[in-house]
C-alpha cells in the first residue's frame, strides 16, 4: 500500500491502541528520560516510528562517528572560537562552546534532535536569540565543530546512503546550523557552522553569521542530555 498524508481519524485509533492494546504490565524500561524531553523532541519520535509504518528499526541503526574539528586547518587563518560576551570583542573570556558535544565520540542518528525555538506567533527570531533559548534548555546538547565535522565526512564517503540524505528524505530537513561551537571571523563577526542540501541535490556546508534570521526550516542540531 502507498505512503498517503495520516489522518486525523487515524491518529485517533493510533492514541487509542497505544492506550488500550498496548501490554503495559509486561513492559520493563527506562522511559523517564523520554517523558523529560520537550513535547516537540517527543514529537519527532513519534512523528518518525509514523513514518516508519508503526514498524521498528531492526538490525542495526546507523551511527556517525564524530571527528575532531581543527578550525585551523579547516576555515584558514583568521578564524578563532568565540570568546567571551556576546557585546564583546570576542577575544578573551570564556569560549563560547558546549563541551559536552565534544565528549560526543558517535551518535546514532535516530538520537539527533531538531530544534528551530520559534514560538507560535513567531515566523523567525535572529540566530543569537536562537542560541540563546538553546542556552536555557539544559537538556539540550548544543552539536558542534565534531558532529558537524563527522556527518559532513559521512556524507562525502556515502552521499545517497548517508546521514545527511536520510534526514532529507525521511525529515524533510534541508539545513542544519551547529550552535555547540561559535565562531569568530576574521572580521570580528559571530558565526556558527551549518549544513545545507540546494536544488542541486548536494549537500554544502558555510558559517551562518548569528546576527541573521532564522526561519522555520532552520534547524539547530543536537540530542538529549542523559
Amino acid at each position: 500500500m502507498s505512503k498517503a498524508i495520516v489522518t486525523a481519524g487515524q491518529a485517533r485509533s493510533l492514541i487509542a491502541s497505544f492506550a488500550i492494546d498496548t501490554p503495559w504490565d509486561g513492559i520493563i524500561a527506562d522511559i523517564q528520560t523520554f517523558i523529560e524531553l520537550k513535547p516537540s523532541q517527543r514529537g519527532q519520535f513519534f512523528a518518525d516510528f509514523v513514518r516508519n509504518g508503526c514498524r521498528l528499526v531492526i538490525g542495526e541503526i546507523k551511527s556517525i562517528p564524530t571527528k575532531p574539528f581543527n578550525l585551523a586547518e579547516f576555515l584558514g587563518e583568521g578564524w578563532t572560537v568565540w570568546k567571551g560576551p556576546v557585546d564583546g570583542d570576542g577575544l578573551s573570556g570564556e569560549e563560547d562552546i558546549d563541551f559536552r558535544s565534544l565528549a560526543v565520540t558517535q551518535i546514532e542518528i535516530n538520537k539527533f534532535l531538531f530544534e528551530t525555538c520559534l514560538r507560535d506567533d513567531e515566523r523567525s527570531i535572529t540566530g543569537e536569540e536562537k542560541l540563546r533559548r538553546l542556552k536555557e534548555n539544559p537538556n539540550f546538547i548544543r552539536f558542534g565543530g565534531n558532529v558537524f565535522l563527522g556527518l559532513w565526512g559521512d556524507y562525502q564517503a556515502n552521499k545517497e546512503n548517508s546521514a545527511l540524505e536520510w534526514f532529507y528524505r525521511e525529515r524533510k530537513i534541508t539545513y542544519l546550523d551547529f550552535p555547540g561551537l561559535v565562531l569568530r571571523n576574521p572580521h570580528g563577526n559571530r558565526r556558527v557552522l551549518y549544513l545545507s542540501w540546494l536544488d542541486d541535490g548536494e549537500w554544502y556546508w558555510d558559517c551562518h553569521w548569528l546576527d541573521g534570521s532564522c526561519f522555520a526550516d532552520g534547524f539547530s542540531a543536537g540530542c538529549a542530555s542523559q
